[in-house]
Parts: C-alpha cells; sequence; structure tokens
C-alpha cells in the first residue's frame, strides 16, 4: 500500500472533499494528501459571517432585531482575506448587500421546533468514514414536516444558468437529507436553498431515485482518487477565477505561483 492509498483510507470524507477532487485533482492533492495548510478567501469569510449570525439567531442567542448591529459590529474583523480585484466594488456590493438581508429579515420561530444547528454527523457508508453537517433542520409545527435549510450567499443565476447551479447543489442536499435519516431517524420532507444575498428561497424536491444517485456518484468520486496516479491541475479557464481567488492551497500551488508549467 503506497503512503497515498494510506492517508485516503484514513480519510474523513465529505461532500466537500469529495467534489474538491472533482474541481481539481492537484488542489485535491495538496490538500488532503500533503496536507498544506489551508487559507479561507473572502467569499468564505463573508459566509462564515452570515451563517454565525443566523446560527446565534436560531439558537436564541440573538434577536431579530440585533441580527444588522450584530453584522455591522463584526463584519471588518470577519473579514480577513482581501477581496478580489474583479469585478470592480465587490467588497461593497457584498457589504450592502448583508445589510440588506438583516435590515429586511423576516423569519418566524414560533412556526417550527428546532431540530439541530450545525451540527455534524460522524458515520460510515461502505467502509467510508463521513463527516456531514446540515446548517438547520427544522420541524413544522403544523405538518410535522421536517425541513432542511441551506445558506447559500452566492447570487442564484437566471434561466438555464438557475437550473445548472441548483443541480450542482443537490448532491450536497441529498447527502445530508440520507444520513439525517440513517444516523438521527430525521425523515427530510423539503429541502430548501435560502439565499441570503437575493432573500429567495428555493426549493428542492425530496427524490429518493435521486438520493441513490448520489450515493453511487459519492462513491465512484472517492474511487476515483484512489486510483488516480498523475494528480492534473485544473488549468482551463472556467476554473482560473477558483484558482486566483477561492483555492485553499492557491499559496502553495506551484502552477498557481508559476513555478512549474502543466502541459496536458
Amino acid at each position: 500500500m503506497s503512503t497515498e492509498d494510506f492517508i485516503l483510507d484514513s480519510q474523513h470524507w465529505s461532500f466537500s472533499s469529495a467534489s474538491s477532487f472533482l474541481t481539481c485533482k492537484y488542489g485535491f492533492y495538496l490538500t488532503y494528501i500533503q496536507k498544506e495548510k489551508r487559507i479561507g478567501n473572502f467569499f468564505s469569510d463573508f459566509g462564515l459571517l452570515i451563517h454565525k449570525i443566523l446560527e446565534m439567531y436560531f439558537r436564541n442567542e440573538l434577536d431579530i432585531w440585533d441580527l444588522e448591529d450584530y453584522y455591522v459590529a463584526h463584519y471588518l474583523e470577519s473579514i480577513k482575506e482581501p477581496v478580489p480585484h474583479y469585478p470592480a466594488g465587490m467588497g461593497e456590493m457584498y457589504y450592502q448587500s448583508g445589510l440588506n438581508f438583516f435590515q429586511n429579515f423576516e423569519f418566524d420561530k414560533d412556526k417550527y421546533d428546532v431540530v439541530s444547528i450545525e451540527d455534524k454527523i460522524n458515520t460510515m457508508y461502505k467502509g467510508l468514514d463521513l463527516i456531514v453537517k446540515p446548517d438547520l433542520v427544522l420541524k413544522e409545527k403544523s405538518t410535522n414536516q421536517f425541513i432542511l435549510y441551506d445558506y447559500k450567499t452566492a447570487k442564484l443565476k437566471k434561466g438555464k444558468l438557475r437550473d445548472k447551479q441548483l443541480e450542482g447543489y443537490t448532491n450536497q442536499f441529498y447527502l445530508y437529507a440520507y444520513f439525517l435519516w440513517t444516523e438521527k431517524h430525521i425523515e427530510i420532507s423539503k429541502i430548501i436553498i435560502w439565499f441570503i444575498r437575493d432573500q429567495e428561497f428555493i426549493e428542492i424536491p425530496m427524490n429518493p431515485f435521486k438520493v441513490t444517485d448520489t450515493l453511487e456518484w459519492f462513491e465512484d468520486t472517492i474511487k476515483q482518487t484512489k486510483l488516480e496516479e498523475i494528480w492534473i491541475p485544473n488549468r482551463e479557464k472556467s476554473n482560473k477565477y477558483f484558482c486566483d481567488n477561492l483555492c485553499g492551497v492557491r499559496m502553495g500551488c506551484k502552477y498557481q505561483l508559476g513555478t512549474d508549467i502543466y502541459i496536458p
């Protein structure tokens, strides 16, 4: 058994780790095999602040009228990484969208029982050590239905791009729903994406057949990581923004820094 095989066999898998392999194999290699130190980015800093405030609200640590003040008071200290240069004015645009969200925040908690908030589920699936961490699960009092909420700070796209964007999220949510059922005996009836910057709720229909597809996708992706030998970087033009601004190991990537050149 190679060192890489040993590391992957002891890996704590998640939706994030599996999908990162598909985004960039070399980035996956640096992150999960070489264990390079990871850094955040402006977008993750913003998202973490939004998640923290909503978590405090649903834990009854902040009242609804305190959300805006907390956001304003903690914004600068929460944004640790620089704002990308493109597009211009992104920092102010994000700040204002967050401010507008909390200024116009409406959510009647009295209609629900809070089931879980950012609770980590450690489980096993076909010998794989797996971690899932849903943002929020509520039980609707009027129907006794369990609802899975996930917060997204990306903008909701339009037209065919919207459909592709929503489809890209489904593997994540179906993994959550499946392991909430198997580990917590919580049967999710609705999946709702809360698009923060759009102040819009989008429902993803529960589909048992797609849950099965998701589990197959998850298992097949992990099998691919164990067969990989070359660890090719994703230097496609469509991935450049991710490489420059989002990748957690961008500061240690020899291709990103220009110290090596990949020739396909």
